[in-house]
């Protein structure tokens, strides 16, 4: 019993002279002449000969690195770099009194960026109107000084369709472990067509597209308030007279009723799969899916129903 007791006692005072000698962080760190390196950061796992303990292998020695470049470094360099970060302790340096990192990557050039970054987002570019000329994009990009030691590729977070006129796009380059973030001013141009009047309209008149000149203009470099489309005249009336030459603009637009007050209007009572048709009076004016009070020349009885067409309006019981 006293034989073992005296083998455990040794066997803690051996573990624990050993966790004194890692406690304290005697190790060697050996400097080569040279060492060519892959990425444009050295640091002290990629710099040093041997095993060196594992908290201190991503001390960072030199960073930037331009491509074809090459940088010195010192023992006392790294030595300070070392108190620095609080990792000198126990630390012996022996091996060459200066070492050169020689990084040999090659620099991205603007060229090169600006075709990937157009490609990455050339996805969101929104397809062109039927029968409209092609929609493109300009991009400003800030000046940007990569270098790489393999592949790359750009990437952007962005999933959104453009819209016309300026978009701030983030553009991340991404080689291996790094990356290179940045925003990009993206400028969509895409065609819409815009009305020009023909003739001379009055107030609340109801529009068509015969009424009007289309012509295909850039989206990006429009007017504010234009209206844009053929489609903004579809049940629309104009707000004010507008004069031949004028552009339509959507403040001049409102939807045109398709029933006044007092008209008389069938009403077509509806309950369950049964439909009937009584004659009623419109008590006010109604553009389509609008609900407005109608009486009931059968019953007397006023109502709110739906607007369903030209003189024509629904009402479930």
């Amino acid at each position: 019993m006293n034989g073992n007791w005296k083998l455990l006692v040794l066997t803690v005072v051996l573990l624990g002279s050993a966790g004194s000698a890692r406690a304290a962080g005697n190790w060697n760190l050996i400097l080569p002449d040279t060492v060519i390196l892959a990425d444009d950061v050295a640091t002290l796992g990629e710099v040093a000969i041997g095993p060196i303990p594992g908290y201190a292998r991503d001390l960072v020695i030199r960073a930037g690195l331009k491509p074809n470049s090459v940088v010195d470094v010192s023992r006392r360099d790294i030595l300070r770099r070392l108190v620095i970060a609080g990792l000198a302790r126990g630390v012996r340096l022996t091996g060459a009194d200066h070492c050169q990192l020689i990084f040999a990557g090659r620099e991205l050039t603007d060229g090169a960026i600006q075709r990937e970054v157009r490609r990455a987002i050339q996805p969101l570019v929104p397809p062109s109107i039927q029968n409209a000329p092609d929609s493109w994009f300009e991009m400003d990009l800030p000046e940007i000084e990569l270098s790489t030691a393999g592949a790359w590729n750009v990437e952007t977070d962005r999933t959104d369709m453009l819209e016309p006129g300026r978009n701030l796009v983030r553009i991340r380059i991404v080689d291996g472990h790094r990356e290179e973030s940045f925003p990009a001013t993206v400028t969509l141009h895409q065609f819409g067509e815009v009305g020009r009047v023909n003739r001379s309209l009055t107030r609340n008149q109801p529009l068509e597209e015969n009424m009007f000149d289309w012509q295909w203009r850039d989206l990006a470099d429009l007017d504010h308030g234009l209206a844009v489309h053929r489609t903004s005249v579809h049940g629309s009336s104009p707000t004010r007279n507008l004069k031949a030459g004028d552009y339509l603009r959507q403040a001049d637009l409102k939807e045109t009723p398709l029933i006044l007050a007092g008209d008389s209007v069938e009403l077509q009572v509806m309950r369950g799969q049964v439909a009937v048709a009584v004659r009623a009076v419109a008590r006010q004016n109604g553009c389509l899916g609008q609900t407005i009070p109608v009486r009931s020349e059968l019953t007397g009885r006023l109502v709110n129903a739906r607007v369903a067409g030209p003189g024509l309006v629904e009402w479930r019981r």
